[in-house]
């Protein structure tokens, strides 16, 4: 759902999938009752992230990845926004297929202007939601943190957590890099208890293995060692039928070379991927020369050569939808499939 050309690279140019770290703390101690999904509505989330991408289009890829993999159905859920507070899912037991619809249901376009984000109040409003709650909750908080009207919302979490000893607020940022009060925001929340989890939310639109990740840490599920490691050049993504390497990206391979410098024992397979526009055979080779650009461009940094090798996939392992549920074209998808991956092999 989400990546463009002109998309703006959130923190670490270079994400490294692994057990260690989506968050500060790992959530095993902390098991919940219930879950509360909090969105952000406001103007802000219906800004973008690079064309085509809305950040609000990232915020709901996200939640649908998260229910798909919710562990069992003996909780307590809802879903509720704010900047307008609006309630999609009331609290009451949680249904998988029913929770998908109300994600479904956030809007896709609002009115971006003249949309001032209270957050704070956006925040106190769980107050009556976990008020219907017992047991553990997890609140897991889907904002960019920007904030610009109304009471403090880190001072407004403060009062949850006093009020609502047995909550766990998580968070999933849909912080743009350039939208530095809101990450300080979202992180001061995320600091106040050491059950918190915090996520970027383009981590989780392009790897699933992230998603597994957080779902596995807030509600508790085992953890299985993964069999791999993956490193997503997050930001190379390529245009329609395109394989070239813009400079504006130069960035983010170079500090994959550098990762690859600073690990000599590691060796890379480069995989290609596209989107499913066009016939199998020609995304084929479209993914193949893809994957072959980032090989060449390691080279002219010092890589050997025998520390790689490059394979093509074509549109065959998507991590996203190329299509909407109507059947119409899924642009935001389309764009992260057209991607990148390299496969660490030790």
């Amino acid at each position: 759902m989400k990546i463009g050309k002109r998309m703006r690279i959130m923190g670490l140019a270079l994400a490294m999938v692994m057990t260690m770290g989506l968050g500060v703390a790992s959530a095993a101690d902390w098991c919940p009752d219930n879950f509360v999904f909090l969105v952000d509505q406001s103007g802000s989330m219906y800004m973008h992230f690079g064309d085509p991408v809305y950040k609000i289009a990232v915020a709901k890829q996200a939640l649908m990845d998260i229910n798909e993999l919710i562990p069992g159905t003996n909780y307590k859920a809802a879903l509720e926004l704010f900047a307008p507070v609006q309630e999609l899912y009331p609290p009451g037991p949680y249904d998988r297929a029913a929770m998908g619809k109300a994600i479904q249901s956030i809007k896709d376009n609002q009115e971006i202007f003249n949309r001032r984000t209270p957050m704070g109040r956006g925040i106190m409003s769980l107050d009556p939601v976990l008020a219907k709650m017992s047991g553990k909750t997890a609140v897991i908080l889907v904002s960019d943190g920007m904030a610009n009207e109304g009471t403090d919302p880190v001072a407004e979490a403060r009062a949850i957590y006093a009020k609502y000893p047995n909550v766990c607020i998580h968070i999933i940022a849909v912080a743009d890099v350039k939208d530095k009060e809101g990450i300080r925001i979202l992180q001061a929340i995320n600091k106040m208890n050491n059950c918190s989890i915090m996520v970027e939310g383009l981590v989780l639109a392009q790897d699933k293995a992230a998603v597994e990740k957080f779902v596995r840490d807030v509600f508790c599920t085992p953890v299985v060692k993964p069999k791999e490691e993956v490193l997503i050049l997050r930001g190379i993504h390529f245009d329609f039928d395109k394989s070239n390497i813009k400079s504006e990206w130069a960035v983010v391979l170079d500090e994959g070379a550098q990762t690859l410098m600073n690990r000599p024992n590691v060796n890379v397979i480069i995989e290609g991927h596209t989107d499913s526009k066009g016939t199998d055979a020609y995304n084929q080779k479209l993914s193949e020369r893809r994957a072959r650009a980032v090989y060449n461009y390691f080279i002219k940094k010092g890589i050997k050569a025998d520390r790689m090798q490059t394979i093509g996939y074509g549109e065959s392992k998507p991590k996203a939808s190329n299509t909407n549920p109507n059947g119409s074209d899924n642009p935001e998808g389309r764009a992260i499939n057209r991607r990148v991956e390299l496969k660490v092999v030790q």
